[in-house]
């Protein structure tokens, strides 16, 4: 999760699936019916941030690559 103007984002990263799930107004990262946008690692790693999302911090962007290249 991170924060950026005030709002909260989120992703959540299903390794079973290969599913990411990002959030905005992320309050809880529990129901997955919340989501807000769906991408195969595929998808991220070619377009990166979905444009409904604000874009993390490098720190967390960088963490971000890192998990979801591990799954590709």
């Amino acid at each position: 999760m991170w924060s950026t103007e005030g709002e909260v984002y989120g992703l959540s990263v299903d390794e079973e699936t290969h599913k990411l799930r990002w959030f905005a107004n992320a309050g809880c990262l529990c129901d997955w019916d919340d989501s807000e946008v769906d991408q195969t690692p595929a998808q991220f790693l070619a377009c990166g941030v979905p444009g409904r999302i604000a874009e993390p911090d490098a720190d967390t962007l960088a963490e971000i690559v890192q998990r979801v290249g591990a799954l590709v």
